[in-house]
């Protein structure tokens, strides 16, 4: 299941062991369709399941988690530049995403939050880990806010001698130079990736439920991160009943549609449905204040985790390694 490949990662089922399984090797040669007929444009090639873009002195950086069926091919991180994704000398074997500050670019590599610093145009000269408190981990997509704090998803149980129970993710923020961590939000299933929008304290944040409760239920959330605010989860979504008792979701899209990469360009939000609508995988495009999901990019190749945007251009990443863009 998708919802529940953080818990599997020893067993390497990791981002796309799901219930939505490929029918054979993506055909590279296909290029994704733009409702409006944009044209779309490959990139790159060769980046193992791309999971989210960061720009950072003045370059497009994307997160490789790596190969799902194969705990020993690793992904990285990967610069992008004259059509070729080159891979950063010293990358982590398995990237969950990445975040760009002003002079430092921030991995999560789900056990730890790294911070790189002293970009050469060809690797980072200084790399140290953050020292978050013992207990904190599982780290999904980071973003960094205007105050300059991570912000990221993550469990948050800091009692390792405990016995394991069914803790509800949680979404916090850390601080990059201490790694002090303050706790904002919880009841989430798994919030993937955060984005803030313009004039916005707190981000919004694609959160994926589980793929457990059979094929209606339970439906994936957008949510608009509340200081204090509980999602609901475990409770809410495995007793329905109860979740009008609990903070509402900015949008709640499909089930098992599985939310992943966000973007924001020119007024709109753009999410990567690695599920999809019914018909496959979609980047879905609606206002960023909620609203109904408009399919914007179809018929990829393969699943979609990442997306995001710079320079007024739209990225995709697929399973098949590919990176694409398009200009909305």
């Amino acid at each position: 299941m998708l919802k529940v490949w953080i818990a599997a990662l020893a067993a390497a089922i990791a981002l796309t062991g799901c219930s939505h399984s490929h029918a054979g090797a993506p055909k590279a040669s296909l290029l994704p369709r733009a409702a409006g007929g944009q044209r779309v444009t490959v990139v790159a090639r060769g980046v193992p399941t791309p999971t989210e873009f960061a720009l950072f002195a003045g370059r497009l950086f994307v997160a490789g988690y790596g190969d799902e069926h194969d705990p020993n091919a690793p992904g990285g991180l990967y610069v992008l530049g004259g059509g070729k994704a080159i891979k950063v000398p010293g990358s982590p074997k398995h990237v969950y995403g990445i975040a760009a500050a002003k002079r430092t670019l921030y991995l999560s590599t789900s056990q730890a939050l790294l911070a790189w610093s002293g970009w050469n145009g060809t690797r980072f000269r200084t790399t140290r880990v953050i020292s978050t408190p013992e207990g904190y981990g599982s780290f999904r997509g980071p973003a960094v806010g205007p105050d300059g704090l991570i912000y990221v998803g993550a469990e948050t149980d800091p009692r390792p001698s405990a016995p394991p129970t069914p803790i509800s993710a949680s979404f916090m923020s850390v601080d990059p130079a201490t790694g002090a961590t303050s706790v904002i939000a919880t009841g989430i299933r798994q919030p993937w990736m955060p984005l803030f929008l313009p004039g916005r304290a707190l981000p919004l944040v694609s959160a994926l439920n589980q793929d457990d409760l059979g094929p209606k239920r339970p439906l994936d959330y957008l949510l608009a991160i509340r200081r204090g605010a509980n999602y609901g989860f475990p409770t809410c979504p495995a007793t329905p009943s109860t979740c009008a008792n609990y903070t509402q979701p900015l949008v709640k899209l499909p089930p098992h549609s599985s939310p992943m990469g966000l973007g924001y360009l020119g007024g709109k939000l753009y999410v990567a449905l690695y599920g999809g609508l019914g018909k496959g995988t979609v980047v879905v495009s609606m206002p960023p204040g909620g609203g109904t999901p408009t399919p914007f990019l179809s018929e990829f190749p393969a699943r979609v985790i990442a997306l995001g945007t710079a320079g007024g251009d739209l990225y995709a990443g697929d399973q098949s390694g590919v990176i694409y863009r398009v200009t909305p």
